[in-house]
Formats: structure tokens, sequence, C-alpha cells
């Protein structure tokens, strides 16, 4: 199935890969007018490859609280909710990414934030910050690991324009390309070999997805490919674990979402899966269906 989106917004989104970068501090500045509302709306019609719960909920925070782990408020904020299984969870990655590389493409910055204050999330999204919900949290910030039958927080999106100076070493870091390298596709592949015979058609797209967001820049997603390339698979390693973030399986989503760009982009229109892989979401992309 196209999608609804018209060529020219894909085509805005996948420009604005290159220039997303992970802002943590920002102006203090109030937000344009209509400027939330215009996010919202972007969101609520992103027409994704596949059927999904995952919902946006905008919130402006408070000055002076901390709410997530740099102790800075910003203005802007959305926080996306998923159910928390492994699928829900990464297909949000997916439909997050697009939020922001809007946001990107609007000329703003932003960031992702996996850990933050859910109760001082909880004074902005209701029903999410039960006693209950907090004690089973990590040390009170995001959800913690905990499978239930209820939505849940995965990941905030500040929003707003970079603050003049930055305080904390790991934004000086990635201001100054240290944590903003990338690892060369072949490294990204499940048979490295494989990168060699990639079609060049192909490698645009595999370049967006190369450039997507990932905790501590740890660019865990893999890279398979059928016999012949008509299917291209994103996936984490079996059994990999972060040694803080607890969803990589979101950044993967990201990934996803980054490369389903890139192939719309060069006129291709992938049939999309995912599904549960052990304990993995794996996303497929078939070419030619």
């Amino acid at each position: 199935m196209v999608p609804d989106m018209d060529n020219g917004t894909y085509m805005r989104l996948a420009n604005a890969i290159p220039n997303r970068r992970s802002v943590r501090t920002y102006k203090p500045d109030p937000q344009p007018d209509g400027l939330e509302a215009d996010i919202a709306r972007f969101i609520a019609e992103i027409d994704a490859p596949f059927e999904h719960g995952v919902k946006a909920f905008p919130f402006r925070a408070e000055p002076g609280k901390k709410l997530y782990n740099n102790a800075v408020n910003p203005v802007g904020n959305f926080a996306f909710l998923s159910q928390t299984d492994i699928v829900s969870v990464s297909k949000t990655g997916f439909v997050g990414e697009l939020a922001m590389l809007y946001v990107v493409s609007m000329g703003y910055d932003a960031c992702w934030f996996g850990h933050y204050k859910l109760a001082e999330v909880g004074r902005y999204v209701p029903g999410i910050a039960a006693p209950e919900r907090i004690k089973e949290s990590t040390m009170g910030y995001g959800y913690g690991k905990v499978v239930d039958a209820g939505e849940r927080v995965i990941v905030c999106m500040p929003y707003g324009r970079k603050a003049d100076n930055s305080k904390r070493f790991i934004d000086s870091a990635m201001i100054s390309g240290i944590m903003t390298k990338r690892k060369p596709l072949a490294d990204l592949c499940e048979d490295p070999a494989a990168a060699g015979e990639i079609p060049q058609t192909l490698l645009p797209a595999l370049e967006c997805a190369r450039l997507a967001p990932s905790a501590g820049n740890s660019q865990m997603w893999k890279f398979g490919f059928n016999a012949n390339y008509s299917v291209i698979t994103v996936a984490k390693p079996y059994g990999y674990k972060h040694f803080k973030w607890e969803h990589p399986d979101v950044d993967i989503g990201m990934c996803a979402a980054q490369l389903w760009l890139g192939l719309l982009a060069q006129g291709v229109t992938p049939v999309v899966t995912v599904t549960k892989d052990a304990d993995r979401a794996l996303w497929a992309f078939s070419l030619n269906a």
C-alpha cells in the first residue's frame, strides 16, 4: 500500500536525517504559537506501514523541576506511549523517529530521553504515575522492565532551540564529533561480506538507516539480506543488552523508520512487517512485493 502522505513530506523527512543531532539543553524561550499543535497534527496523520497503538501526548514542563536526568526542563515535550511488549516498544521508536525528523525539518532541535522522572512526567500525562508504577521503575526513572497490560511512556522527546552553552560533557562530546562517529556499513551487516554485494540502488536507503540515533551511539542494529537482496531485515543481535538503556528495541524501530524513509525517497514502497523473534523485534522490508 502506498502511504497517504505525499512524496514531498517523505523527502523532507529523509533530507532532515543528516541534520539531526541529539540536543540535551534548550533555551527557555516560549514556543511560537501553533508549533505544538502542528507537531501533534503531523503525528496524528502519520500513515505508518503497519498497525500500531502508539500515542503521543504533548506537554509543557514547568521550569525548575527535575524532569530528565540532566536536571533541565525544556519547555516543549512529547511523551510517546504504547504497550510494553517488544514489538509495541519498537513501533514506538519508528513512529517517534518520524516525529523527531519532522521537528528537525522545521528548523528546531530535539532529543530522545528514555530516562525520565516518572513522578514528574505524571504531572502532565494522566494516569502513568500511580505509586505502584513508580516503585517498579528504576529509582523513579522510566517504567523499568515490567511488562503489563497497561500503556506506559516509553520515551520522551523534548524540542526547542539549543542552548548557547552546553554544560554537560556528553553534549560537548556530541558537538565535537566523539559521539557522532558512525560505524561503516560492513560492521552493521549480519554478514559483513554481504556489504560489498549490496545493489547500488539500496545504498542511499541504508545510509539513512546507518545515521539513526541509538543510546550512547551504540548502533547495535544489524542489517540482513536474502539471497537476491529483495528483503532487508533490521534487528539487534540475539541476547543484546545495553549497559544502561533497558529498551534497545526502541532504537531498532528508529533505525527501521530511517530505512523506510530512505527507501521511499528512492521510489521504493516496501511491505513492512515487524514480529517478535526470541528476545528482539525483527523488522522486514520486502522490496518486490
